[in-house]
């Protein structure tokens, strides 16, 4: 969502978009030029009679959107509006902007000071030039350097809309990012230098804290200003695909040159302001398919987003508009493009890569061919980008820099070219081809004293380790309000079926990584939200607030088939009915966890895990857990999911139909 690495997205390396200088224009003077105004009077008349102002095109130019409240703008920066009353009126705006169009420079001040509506809002012009038809001789257009500077070094010749894949590590990225490149015009036939002379147009947020906490409190309550800014494409290379390790999955979209240009004039306006940043709604991905709509008012995109907004459901409405998509291609990750290289080289060699990633002097073997001493030299520069990544990022004079400066020097010694890399687009990997992010499940279930119940199953967002696999990664679960109930049907004494609340958790992430000789790192996960309680430390049974968080190992094939986990976790609890520590409505505990996930299918995946929390000078003295999942995708967004419970208190198994939407 917001750009992870902020020095990345700001700076010299991010430009706003057609922001001003001032925002003082002189009205038009009536007395002063009547024939100007007769022409404005007759625009104005024109534009009235046709009810312009209730136009989709006119409408999504201004980004206005019906509320409870009326019509209003989402755009917050009153740049953007000539008129006082412009965010709650199209109408009031939209005779402000043809008066605008007549507007002169205020004495001294030159195109180079301040921008004239025209070109201020070039994309309005373009529109309303078509469905009024300016007289050139009765409506001088100004010359507009900085928007003409603008557009040439764009050098737009196709659009291409671009998810950024997940990543758990930085709380602004875990739902992936999207952006849209612009690819330049150019006659070289070297693909890859030359898109990395392109340029990125990103929504984001303008962030004053590097504190997590924070910046979440703000994301979600919009207190951050997100705008537009325009990118060197080779900058968000180096930030996703080398530094994170991110694959990128570009849509080339089918545009009309006039489509384009609007697109371009359409952004230049929205630089003029900004929209409140919320993290789970008017984020990323949903301004941008705002700029694309009002280039192309016929599209559809908008309507297909819920809350909460999902990067990866972007992707699929622009699916949702047959024909939009015009091509589909894939630049993995510097990671990705790592492990291709070591598919080609043998025990040996790979044990020399370990070696030259720690110590570029390591000797090669004696007589080893030039192509496999390339290969491993090629391999060793990429752990070296990876083990590294923000120091060489960042920082010039270090010794991973030294390090990489080294493996270079011993590559370039070698006078034959590099065999090209292969990398296999991963399709089932593709955000189109995944469930919708939010889910709902029912069914029933029966416990070890025969009783049954209506098990009920819901979650906002995104995916967990058990969901069917294609469209997301196999080594993450991040969920976002995921919650299970159940509706008891035998009756209590009172004579009424009882509602048990088993969980709800504000937020759930896994994030497993799987161990072998070029990555150690660890594995961890964290669970924040209720859980209910029916042991010796409740009376009965009492709903208590849980923080539980582990770290630990996984081991995993090579195609992530079969993945086994190992953590050590911590729980904290507390709730006003716990007896827990020293007599406290406080719980701690901590113990071993671990789990076995296996892809028998590309759509039917078996997940057991099991818990054992130790729970010092408290009652019990310990808790256990043990579940067994089986589930099935019948389609993208149906599947039916079996599974069983064993704790130190009871046995579960229910069967549910889930409903991914």
């Amino acid at each position: 969502m917001v750009a992870a690495l902020g020095l990345l997205a700001s700076g010299a390396c991010a430009t706003r978009l057609g922001r001003l200088t001032r925002d003082v224009v002189r009205p038009l003077d009536r007395s002063g030029d009547a024939a100007a105004a007769g022409y404005l009077s007759e625009l104005l008349d024109r534009a009235h009679r046709t009810r312009l102002s209730e136009r989709v095109e006119w409408r999504r130019l201004g980004h206005w959107r019906d509320t409870l409240t009326g019509i209003e703008s989402q755009a917050d920066g009153q740049n953007f509006f000539l008129s006082p009353h412009g965010a709650t009126s199209p109408g009031a705006e939209l005779d402000a902007t043809l008066r605008g169009f007549f507007a002169t420079l205020a004495d001294g001040e030159t195109d180079a000071d301040v921008q004239h509506p025209i070109c201020q809002f070039p994309a309005r012009y373009r529109w309303l030039d078509r469905m009024l038809g300016f007289d050139p001789a009765r409506l001088h257009r100004p010359a507009c350097p900085r928007y003409d500077e603008f557009y040439q070094r764009v050098d737009a010749d196709r659009l291409s809309f671009v998810f950024s894949s997940y990543y758990l590590n930085n709380p602004a990225s875990v739902f992936g990012h999207t952006f849209v490149r612009i690819i330049k015009h150019s006659n070289t036939r070297d693909e890859e230098r030359r898109e990395l002379l392109d340029y990125a147009i990103e929504f984001s947020a303008t962030v004053d804290t590097s504190n997590a906490l924070i910046y979440g409190v703000k994301g979600l309550l919009g207190l951050f200003p997100g705008t537009f800014r325009n990118i060197p494409y080779h900058v968000k290379v180096r930030q996703y695909n080398d530094t994170e390790s991110r694959d990128l999955y570009e849509y080339e979209l089918d545009f009309t040159r006039e489509e384009i240009d609007t697109f371009l004039e359409h952004l230049w306006e929205l630089g003029s302001t900004y929209f409140d940043y919320y993290y789970v709604s008017e984020n990323c991905s949903y301004h941008l398919l705002g700029a694309l709509e009002a280039a192309r008012p016929s599209l559809d995109l908008l309507s297909h987003m819920h809350w909460p907004v999902i990067p990866a459901d972007t992707i699929k409405a622009l699916y949702a508009n047959p024909g939009l998509v015009r091509e589909v291609r894939f630049r993995p990750s510097l990671r990705r493009q790592f492990l291709a290289r070591l598919r080609g080289l043998d025990g040996d060699q790979r044990a020399l890569v370990e070696r030259l990633g720690y110590d570029p002097t390591v000797p090669l073997p004696v007589g080893m061919p030039s192509q496999r001493a390339i290969a491993v030299l090629d391999a060793a520069q990429d752990l070296v980008d990876i083990q590294h990544a923000k120091e060489l990022t960042f920082e010039t004079d270090t010794a991973p820099a030294r390090m990489k400066q080294r493996l270079l020097e011993r590559r370039a010694e070698i006078a034959v070219p590099s065999e090209p890399l292969s990398v296999a687009t991963p399709w089932s990997s593709m955000p189109q081809l995944g469930h919708d992010s939010r889910r709902v499940g029912l069914g029933m279930s029966a416990d070890d004293t025969g009783a049954l119940g209506v098990a009920l199953d819901a979650r906002l967002a995104l995916h967990d380790l058990a969901d069917p696999a294609p469209g997301y990664p196999e080594y993450s679960q991040l969920e976002f309000l995921p919650t299970r109930a159940r509706v008891r049907l035998d009756e209590d004494v009172t004579g009424r079926r009882r509602f048990e609340l088993d969980s709800i958790s504000l937020v759930r992430i896994v994030s497993l990584s799987a161990q072998n000789r070029f990555d150690r790192k660890l594995s961890w996960k964290v669970d924040a939200g209720m859980i209910r309680v029916a042991d010796a430390g409740c009376s009965g049974y009492c709903y208590l607030g849980q923080l539980a968080m582990g770290t630990g190992l996984t081991l995993a094939t090579s195609d992530a088939r079969v993945m086994t986990f190992a953590t050590l976790d911590v729980h904290l609890a507390a709730g006003p009915a716990l007896d827990g520590i020293a007599g406290s409505p406080i719980r701690a505990g901590l113990g071993p966890a671990g789990g076995l996930r296996l892809r028998l299918a590309p759509r039917l995946i078996s997940l057991t895990t099991g818990e054992l929390i130790w729970l010092p000078t408290q009652a019990p003295r310990a808790t256990w857990l043990a579940r067994s999942i089986l589930r099935l995708g019948l389609a993208t967004n149906i599947a039916l999911d079996l599974e069983g419970q064993l704790d130190n208190r009871a046995a579960t198994a229910g069967l549910m139909t889930m409903l991914y939407f």
